[in-house]
Parts: structure tokens; sequence; C-alpha cells
């Protein structure tokens, strides 16, 4: 257990040490490319870069170029703010000088050849897999190195000869296993187990959660449709319309309605925010069928602000009749005599610009005609081709519906077990569980380093006090028919084996305990160094006996004569 709250202690100075920016860490991995600066880094070495407060003329660093990408040289000056860079292998000076904000970190780890190895991964977690390896050898091996020193430090401890009767004091940190499990207790240990595992998923978590992008980018199509209804009234003579009124969808007789008055409402229409500004006119449109035609304005232009807008003009058949008349004059043609068939087309024409759910919208033109088709003294509206079933309503109501596509940004999610956490939430997530994870091992971490620093004694008491009895020291202890333990669990299964209590005295250089059968006396000795008094209360102790010794009062014996 111990072991395991270490390896997790070690792991989140790993992660503060090496996670690089897409896990949310500082460090920077570049695999090194072409010979600027060799001989020292070669193709496919891996530098790990550092941010710092400032940067120094002979640091390798790397910088942000805006040709190259992260290009790692050294620096050789420095002037107004911006930095002189060089290859080491190079006879000439980069082109592009950064300043501090170019710059991405200075050199702190160089790890030759395995940044091969990262470039032929196509899985990006895999290339972190392969670094973290690597770094956890750069870490491992000092700590591999201490494990063989303490060892070798214990054997020749063993080795070396021993003043009491050939016994060898144990190693210091004997028992160490028992000695996690009495501080901790079995709760104790479940918690950390648990404490264990949940800080491995958040690690996992967190690097899924890092890898990806906390936004999505997908298309979106805003659909807005544009609306149009035609209507016209003219005031008739005689009893030709009910009412005395020609309305919308009826023919219009040149001598009972020669003046028509033509509205045209448009409107703009969509979910989505609109903001919207143009201008819109109504237009009449003389047409024959060889390809001829003739404007003639029905109202002013008006400019549009909104989604909405209403066009009114004044349709005069006397005088489009007068101007038919003239051109049949110069055309030799007759209206209606089947030379040439004409065509009055109303036609608005509505230009509007703007946003749409913040977005920038040109619809372009809306313009849907009514067409009527002049006959002698007549104007019918236009239904289209013989055998149409275009009604009405279609008619005098046509509508256009369109969209534009936008790039829409929203937050991404991660999917598992059934879950959809978006990716910055799972971060948040990941990071607070492992910085609750390491406070809780580092709180159990310092509950065990106060342990380890006590004594043998004070450990074996701590663990194993309700097995321990305390008597006065046997007479025979040590003698004919003593075996002595190598540790002191070895004793406990034997006093355990037995069904025994484990006994206890005081020894000539610390303290005793053994197990008694009929035979045999089991023996584990704890031998410690006694406390050394400092020398400055030791020479305190003598000034203090000499001062005491010279102020006693002296009696002289006189004698009389």
């Amino acid at each position: 257990m111990a072991l395991g709250a270490s390896a997790v202690v070690v792991l989140g100075l790993f992660w503060i040490n090496f996670a690089p920016p897409r896990l949310g860490g500082d460090s920077v991995y570049v695999v090194t490319s072409g010979i600027s600066m060799e001989p020292r880094f070669h193709t496919g070495d891996l530098a790990i870069l550092r941010p710092a407060s400032s940067y120094r003329v002979g640091e390798i660093v790397g910088y942000r170029s805006p040709v190259l990408g992260i290009v790692m040289h050294r620096i050789i000056g420095e002037s107004n703010g911006h930095f002189f860079m060089k290859g080491d292998n190079n006879n000439f000076v980069d082109t592009y000088h950064p300043t501090p904000s170019d710059v991405v970190g200075r050199l702190w780890l160089h790890v030759p050849k395995i940044g091969r190895l990262i470039n032929n991964r196509q899985d990006r977690l895999a290339s972190v897999a392969v670094a973290t390896v690597a770094m956890a050898g750069v870490v491992g091996v000092p700590a591999e190195r201490e494990r063989r020193r303490r060892q070798k430090s214990r054997r020749r401890s063993e080795e070396s000869p021993s003043g009491n009767g050939g016994h060898v004091p144990p190693p210091p940190h004997a028992g160490d296993n028992g000695l996690v499990a009495a501080v901790l207790g079995a709760p104790g240990q479940i918690a950390a187990s648990v404490i264990i595992v949940i800080a491995l998923a958040a690690l996992t978590l967190a690097a899924f959660s890092f890898s990806r992008s906390t936004t999505t980018v997908t298309p979106q199509h805003l659909q807005y449709q544009q609306v149009g209804t035609w209507s016209y009234h003219a005031v008739t003579k005689g009893d030709v319309y009910a009412n005395g009124v020609a309305r919308t969808g009826q023919p219009l007789y040149f001598a009972v309605a020669p003046v028509a008055t033509v509205n045209f409402f448009y409107k703009f229409n969509s979910v989505l925010p609109t903001n919207l500004t143009g201008r819109a006119g109504l237009t009449a449109v003389l047409s024959s069928s060889d390809g001829w035609s003739h404007s003639f304005k029905l109202g002013p232009t008006i400019p549009i602000a909104g989604t909405s807008a209403k066009l009114s003009g004044t349709l005069n058949l006397p005088t489009i009749e007068n101007y038919l008349s003239t051109f049949k004059a110069q055309t030799n043609q007759s209206l209606g005599s089947g030379v040439s068939t004409y065509t009055l087309s109303l036609e608005p024409s509505v230009h509007v610009s703007g946003s749409l759910g913040g977005t920038s919208l040109q619809p372009g033109e809306f313009s849907p005609p009514l067409s009527f088709s002049l006959l002698a003294n007549e104007a019918q509206l236009n239904y289209g081709q013989p055998g149409s079933t275009t009604t009405l309503a279609q008619l005098i109501q046509p509508t256009s519906t369109n969209s534009v596509s936008v790039d829409h940004t929203s937050s991404a999610h991660l999917s598992f077990l059934g879950l959809r956490p978006s990716v910055s939430g799972a971060r948040n997530v990941a990071l607070w569980i492992l910085l609750a994870c390491l406070l809780a091992l580092l709180a159990l971490g310092l509950l065990l380093r106060k342990a380890y620093r006590t004594g043998e004694t004070e450990r074996i008491e701590a663990r194993y006090g309700s097995m321990l009895v305390g008597v006065e020291r046997p007479e025979s202890l040590g003698g004919v028919g003593t075996m002595r333990m190598a540790n002191f669990d070895d004793l406990v299964k034997v006093a355990q084996h037995q069904g025994r209590l484990i006994l206890h005295c005081d020894g000539e250089s610390g303290r005793d305990y053994f197990v008694r059968d009929q035979s045999l006396t089991y023996l584990y000795s704890v031998h410690e160094e006694p406390k050394a008094v400092p020398v400055e209360h030791d020479v305190e102790a003598k000034i203090s006996e000499t001062v005491a010794s010279n102020s006693r009062p002296q009696v002289s014996a006189i004698g009389h004569d």
C-alpha cells in the first residue's frame, strides 16, 4: 500500500513536470528534424521545453516561426525586444527575430532518438504513452539507484561483526508493511486503495478529455421565407361589378373600371432574430409575345427597415390602352388581332440585406409577378397555360423559401457508459478529482512519515500492542535453548501458531521480545542507539557542578595556643 501511495504521488509529480498543454500542463514536446543543431541534436531526438519568466543569451529555446512552426535554436543576441537566433551548426542567423511572446520555452530535457517512435504513431494517445514511458525512465532510474544503494548499505551492516553473541540487528525498517497496516488499519488501507483507483480513473478521463477539443463546429442551415400578397380593387361604373367595386381575381374592363389601386404586402419570416434593411418599388411591365416590353412606374420606391413592407400603386388602364393604340398604329398591328399577344405584368422589386441569427444575409431580389392577359377592352388575370391547376390563392400569395449555411460552434461532448458530459466539464471534474486524491494521499503520506520517524519499539507497540505482555527479565534468556528470530514478524507467526502471547523485557542495549514453549525460547531483540546527550548540555552540567562546588562554604580549623 505504501508503494501504491508513493506511485500515485510520483504520478502526480510526473503530471506537473511533463504534462503537455493539451493535457493541462506547460511542457512543450519537440521532435527535432534537420542538422542545424548538430552535434548535440539529431533528427528524431525528443526535446522538452518549459516556459520561463525570462530568457538569456546562450540558452536553447523554441519559438514559433510564422513559416516553419516551432524552431529550436540558440539565442545569440537581443535588441529592441527581439531575439537573434542561430542553429549551432548553421553559419547564418535566422531571418525571423522572435519576441519573448513568440518563445514557447527553454530546453529542459533532451531524450535522444525517442522522437522517432512518437512520429511513427498515428494515434496521438499512443504518442503520449510513448513519451510517458520515456519520462518515467528519467524519473525512475534515480529512484532505482537509491533503492540499490540502500540495499548495499544493509548488506554491509549485516556482514559486519556484532558484539551481541553474533546477533545481527534487523534493518531499521523491518516490518514496514505491518506498520502501514497498523497506522492505517483495514478501513484506511481500503480507503487508500479506493483513492488510487479513483485517481487512475480520473487520470484516464483527463487524458481522454484533454485530447479532445472543447468545441465542435457543424454546418447549420438557417431557413427563411419571403411571402408576398397581391390585392387590387377598382371603383367601377354601372352595375357590372357587385357593389360597384372590382376586386382581386376579377377581370378589369377598361370602360367601367379604368383605374385600379394595386397593393403588394411583403413579409420576411424566420424563427431566428432578424435585422433587415432595404428598398422596394412597384412597376407594371407591358410586353408582347415577340419580345417587346415597356415599363410603367406605379408608385414610389420606399425604404424597408424590418421584416415587412407595403407597396401601393395606381394602374391607369386608359393610359396603357392609349399607349398600345399608338404602338399599333406605328407597327400596323391591332390588339387581339392574333398577330401578337400582349401581357401586363405587375412586378414588385424587393431588395433586402442584413443579418439572420447573427449571420450576414443577402437573399437577392424578391420579385414575384402578377400577370394579366390584355384582350380587347379588358385585362384578364393570367392563370398560366391552358389546363393549369393554379389557384387564385397561389397567384396572389407567392412564397419563396431559402436557407443560408453557417458554421455553428457548440460544446463538444464525450460519450461513454451512456453518458454525454461536455469535454470542458469532464476536464474540470477530472482535475478536481485528481486534486482531491492527491491531497488525500498526501495526508496519508504525512501520517506514514510521522510513523516511520518513530523507533522500532514504538512501531511494534503500535501494531501488536494487544499481543504484548511486559515481564521481568529471566536469567536464562539468551542462553542455551534460545532461538533468535530474523525479524519480529516471524516471532508473531510463532506466537500465533502456538497460541501464546509475546513477552517482552528491557535488555542490555534495547528491548527483548520472546515466546516460550516447553523446550525453546524464540527471541527477537531490538537494538536501539542510546540517546546522546547534547555536548552543550553536558558542558553546562559540568559548569553547574563546578560552580556549585566552588560556592560551598570552606571551614578552617583555627588552633589556639
